[in-house]
């Protein structure tokens, strides 16, 4: 039986009485890749900013590994594990790639200024650390070439590439993917689908919000749908292909999930 890596119950968010989700109740195993599809403003970035404590929620819970993190600071949350990418791509244009990367790891160290200035063991076992890391992450999704370009002048795709690179450097067990496939050319989608495997394969878990209908049914296990929301089913890729209720609410009446968008 698999393992239950994150769950929410009956989370709910209301921003002045407008229900932005409703009871939630979602859940995703170790390893497991689990799609969020639905309308735009079906409650699936706040869902997120639930999950990531970006927002607080107004009812119901969220367990980790576990052990309840509801109400957890962001940077707790990022620190037991949890990850994410945005909608829109949020890089520090002017630095490199490779220091894009070795942000994220501040989570993971705890040398102080003092350290640094002093050159303590700490900090170079520390520094050392983070530079693996940095180079371990652009090997993964194949930007380590472009290790001293600055992120503004990454070709669109590899910016999203980059942005699942800063996310692996905080040594997550859990990644949330914002519409990672958001402006990317077919070449590019399929390159990332790769790398959502590959992720799932080394035992990640993956939350992925998208419109791009034959990305989630190639990859998803599983996929949830949100309406004005809250979720209206929950299921494998062939059976939400084929519910009624999801085809209307999202796709609209007479279309097939079978879109190649």
């Amino acid at each position: 039986m698999s393992e239950v890596l994150l769950s929410t119950q009956n989370l709910s968010k209301s921003f002045g009485g407008i229900m932005a989700n409703k009871d939630i109740n979602f859940h995703i195993n170790r390893g497991e890749i689990v799609a969020i599809i639905g309308p735009n403003g079906s409650g699936k970035t706040t869902f997120y900013n639930l999950l990531t404590g970006i927002t607080r929620c107004s009812g119901g819970t969220i367990t980790f590994e576990g052990k309840n993190i509801t109400g957890k600071k962001p940077q707790e949350i990022t620190k037991l594990g949890i990850s994410r990418t945005f909608q829109n791509i949020r890089l520090f244009g002017t630095l490199s790639v490779a220091q894009n990367i070795e942000i994220a790891r501040h989570c993971r160290t705890s040398s102080t200024m003092w350290d640094a200035l002093w050159h303590t063991k700490k900090y170079g076992t520390e520094k050392e650390e983070n530079a693996e890391a940095v180079e371990r992450c652009m090997e993964y999704v194949g930007i380590a070439d472009k290790k001293d370009w600055k992120a503004t002048n990454l070709p669109y795709g590899m910016q999203r590439k980059l942005e699942i690179a800063r996310a692996l450097a905080t040594d997550p067990k859990l990644i949330l993917l914002d519409e990672p496939a958001a402006g990317m050319n077919p070449k590019e989608k399929e390159e990332l689908m790769d790398i959502i495997r590959k992720l799932s394969s080394d035992g990640y878990s993956v939350i992925l919000i998208e419109h791009a209908m034959r990305v989630v049914m190639n990859i998803a296990d599983r996929i949830s749908v949100f309406n004005y929301g809250e979720k209206i089913a929950d299921g494998l890729p062939t059976e939400i292909r084929e519910n009624p209720v999801v085809i209307q609410a999202y796709l609209g009446k007479g279309a097939s999930a079978d879109g190649n968008a």
